[in-house]
């Protein structure tokens, strides 16, 4: 999806978040908006920007606000002068009234010409005091990306952002977008001062809901020509999730597989081949998709070292049938990770939120292993998975023997069983045992990592063959 929450006919997404966001704001109180990589912080801070959504919001009152968006990225360098430039500038550009201030141009070119180092401050508080003064309504400051601002300039910068808030208590209210809250952005004297200001408005941005996909997701089809079902957007949310991310990428492989799939069967064809090979297909195309798995990568390399051995210890307890609260030196961390929107409770047990994360924390709980210690088949894609990692398609008989393994693991299956689940009852007295052998064979060729020891699919001779579900007992 692009970065925008706003959808063709004009409504948007998100309205709980704006609506708790707006709450906070309208009691001038300044809130924190937090969020993990690609989540959608930068949309929901420029539609929190737009009038509409203040007057759909809260009505007429919302001619007593004026809310103003500052990319931090737009800063010209990273200073306390890059960084009081670049408010002044954007207070220029939120409405010709306040560009028009002569207080406030006059302050900006001192700002950016000084005389001496004092000026700088001195002009950012002229400017903001002119704001403030002339248009009599209520100022909103908006700081999009601001990790780096805040771990890297000057402190005390922070320390005049508190004292102009504090002076102008009733109009004057910011609002900031970190990926951690602020308290674990730096230390220090000034710094804490700032952050006492957000102390008990937190908002953590979660992945969009399965309402807001739908919206997105069905538009975006209608506009390319493609018709979705109910199936695909399961399929859609199931691996994303909601994350806004991993949806555009996901959502560009399945409206180009549609769309591909319409070219070759004309517009008057009834349905748009088997969804199910469909999203299997896709499921394939997603383990080795950059975009997708860079998104992973990204949430990964976000959180703390201890945050990440609690993950990784989740997915190993749980192949092991183990449930959360046996994770007891880590529940901190997964409380932590569970109020961040990285780990959902399913059934009593916490998962990732998406199943590409998920897969994602396999692939890198299974790196430095050695060996292969986990096969796992996916009912809902059809893959198998060793070690997290997808294995080579496999052909219709080959899954047909998966199937049956799988749904006697750790039993012996003999050949009237494979004969009858592969094959058929009326193949039963011309498949010998040398082609089910092969069959075999062929299997163990692409689940197994050396296949003259198999681990997962082992002969039990004079009955049959069985599948292993723990190789290392």
């Amino acid at each position: 999806m692009s970065n925008t929450l706003r959808l063709s006919d004009g409504s948007y997404m998100r309205h709980l978040d704006v609506r708790r966001v707006l709450d906070y704001l309208l009691e001038m109180k300044c809130v924190e908006v937090l969020g993990f990589s690609n989540i959608g912080k930068s949309a929901l801070m420029r539609l929190l920007a737009q009038p509409d959504v203040w007057t759909q919001g809260v009505g007429e009152v919302s001619r007593e606000f004026l809310p103003v968006y500052i990319d931090c990225n737009r800063m010209l360098e990273m200073t306390d002068q890059g960084f009081y430039e670049l408010v002044l500038r954007c207070l220029q550009e939120s409405s010709p009234e306040v560009a028009a201030l002569p207080a406030l141009q006059e302050a900006y070119q001192t700002l950016v010409q000084p005389q001496n180092e004092f000026q700088v401050p001195l002009s950012f508080n002229r400017g903001l005091r002119a704001v403030l003064d002339a248009t009599q309504r209520k100022l909103i400051l908006m700081f999009d990306e601001f990790d780096e601002p805040f771990a890297s300039i000057e402190s005390r910068v922070f320390l005049n952002l508190r004292a102009k808030k504090d002076r102008n208590p009733d109009s004057l209210a910011y609002i900031t977008a970190t990926n951690r809250p602020l308290t674990t952005g730096r230390s220090g004297l000034h710094s804490s001062e700032f952050c006492e200001l957000f102390a008990h408005q937190r908002w953590q941005l979660a992945p969009l809901t399965l309402s807001d996909v739908e919206r997105n997701t069905y538009q975006r089809a209608e506009e390319q020509g493609v018709t979705l079902t109910p199936g695909d957007i399961h399929f859609i949310y199931q691996w994303t999730g909601g994350h806004p991310g991993m949806m555009e990428g996901l959502l560009g492989l399945l409206l180009d597989e549609l769309a591909k799939q319409v070219d070759e069967t004309g517009p008057d064809a009834k349905e748009v081949d088997d969804r199910w090979a469909i999203h299997r297909r896709l499921t394939e195309q997603m383990r080795h998709n950059d975009t997708l798995q860079r998104e992973c990568a990204k949430i990964l390399q976000g959180c703390t070292a201890t945050e990440t051995e609690a993950l990784l210890s989740l997915y190993r307890l749980d192949n092991r049938g183990l449930t959360a609260p046996q994770l007891q030196a880590e529940a901190q961390v997964l409380d932590r990770l569970a109020e961040r929107h990285l780990l959902l409770s399913v059934e009593g047990k916490l998962r990732p939120f998406s199943r590409l994360l998920a897969e994602a924390i396999q692939r890198l709980g299974s790196v430095d292993q050695g060996e292969a210690t986990e096969l796992r088949v996916d009912l809902d894609s059809g893959a198998v998975l060793v070690n997290g990692a997808a294995v080579e398609t496999l052909t219709a008989l080959e899954y047909k023997l998966m199937l049956l393994l799988n749904e006697n693991a750790d039993k012996i299956v003999d050949k009237y069983q494979i004969v009858t689940a592969v094959w058929g009852e009326a193949y039963l007295d011309s498949v010998d045992d040398a082609r089910i052998e092969k069959l075999i064979s062929r299997l163990r060729q692409k689940v197994e990592p050396d296949t003259s020891t198999p681990r997962f699919i082992t002969t039990v001779r004079g009955r049959g063959y069985r599948l292993l579900t723990d190789p290392e007992s």
